[in-house]
Order: structure tokens, then C-alpha cells, then sequence
């Protein structure tokens, strides 16, 4: 009872000032939102591993991020990331050929926003907002026949421009304080185009599932 009252006031300060500056990595499988409805069948047919497997086969990612209190429980977001979703197709048409290829679509995000962190106890659920700037690249998988043949009819030109967009991402996670390590898993829907997005353009967006360690 006296311990309680001793450091209930010091738990009280430390929550007013915000939590300290602190770096974490973190990695898993990135799903895009065409396909996350083939892990929900996975998941409620199979098995939790059946489904990790699905979503690792469509893409994976792995990243850097930060995160210092601004006031009480609301903190600083920030981070950059590495998403890659091989194995897609893509068909095109010119110059009297039909042909189908297989790619690999790169994004780079580069996130910041607010963090909402309720409590700074053993168990650490957070809420996050960002805005995020995506860079996006997509090449031929490694295929010397298939390089060849986008060379002669593109000139060389990439088979897709690169761009780079404006958007959002929003993020529910949970840490374990374990001391100086805080292990934590998270999931983080990212609109890759929400904000800037050109006519007749897309929506893309993606989900990650990761595990990661704050120190």
C-alpha cells in the first residue's frame, strides 16, 4: 500500500513528460488488399502457420522506426520501410506481340504521424497515424529471354515508370516492456496513393504483419 502511493506519483510524472526516444526494426509478410481475403480463408480453414505461409508468398517487408513523447500519451511516429511483392504478372501489347511477364513490385515508404500510447506499463498497446511518401518500382523478375524482349520493344525504356505518391497509414500494435527491449507485434494498413493519384490510376494499398524489437 505505501509502495503504491510512493510511486504512484513518479509513474504519474514520467506518463505527463511522454515516453523517451526510442529505435526499433521489425519485418513479416506484406499482403496486398486484393489478396487478403485468400489469408482470411486460410486462417478460418486452416491454421495460423497456413495463413502466415499464404501471406509470406504474396510479399514481405522489413523496416526501421521511431518514436519520442510529444505530451502525456501522445508520441512522435515515424519510420522508413522495404516492401517487396514478387511473383506478380503483368500483360502488354505492342508491336504485335502479346506477352505475359513476371515482376516485382518495390515500394519505399517513408512515414511520419502521431502515435497514441495510453499507458506505460508492462503490456504497451499503441494506436498510429501517419502520412506516408511511397516510392514505387516495378521490374521484369530475372529472366534473360523476358529482359531481351522488353529492351527491343521499349528501347530500353522501364516497363513501368517509376512514381512516387502521397498517402496514409494507419497502425495497431502491442509491446511487452521487458526493460531495455520491447518486443512488439504490429498491424499497419498503408494507402500508397490516397492523397496524389493520378487520373484513371489505381488505388493501391497493402497490409503488414510484422514483428519487430524497440530498444
Amino acid at each position: 500500500m505505501c509502495l503504491a502511493l510512493i510511486t504512484a506519483p513518479l509513474h504519474a510524472a514520467d506518463e505527463s513528460s511522454g515516453e523517451p526516444f526510442s529505435l526499433g526494426v521489425l519485418l513479416g509478410p506484406s499482403i496486398p488488399s486484393a489478396s487478403i481475403n485468400s489469408v482470411y480463408d486460410a486462417l478460418a480453414n486452416e491454421s495460423i502457420s497456413a495463413a502466415y505461409d499464404v501471406a509470406s508468398n504474396l510479399g514481405y517487408h522489413a523496416g526501421a522506426k521511431l518514436r519520442f513523447g510529444l505530451t502525456g500519451s501522445l508520441s512522435f511516429s515515424g519510420g522508413v520501410g522495404f516492401i517487396q511483392f514478387p511473383g506478380q504478372e503483368i500483360s502488354i501489347s505492342e508491336q504485335g506481340l502479346d506477352v505475359t511477364l513476371k515482376t516485382v513490385t518495390t515500394y519505399i515508404p517513408i512515414n511520419a504521424g502521431l502515435a497514441w500510447v495510453p499507458f506505460q506499463g508492462f503490456i504497451r498497446p499503441y494506436l498510429s497515424a501517419e502520412a506516408v511518401y511511397t516510392y514505387r518500382k516495378v521490374s521484369v523478375s530475372e529472366n534473360g529471354f523476358s529482359q531481351d524482349l522488353i529492351n527491343q520493344v521499349f528501347g530500353g525504356e522501364p516497363l513501368e515508370p517509376s512514381s512516387g505518391r502521397l498517402g496514409a497509414a494507419a497502425a495497431v500494435g502491442l509491446e511487452l516492456n521487458l526493460g531495455g527491449l520491447r518486443p512488439f507485434v504490429e498491424v499497419k494498413n498503408t494507402w500508397t496513393n490516397l492523397v496524389t493519384k493520378e487520373a484513371g490510376e489505381p488505388e493501391r494499398s497493402f497490409l503488414n504483419v510484422s514483428v519487430g524489437l524497440i530498444f
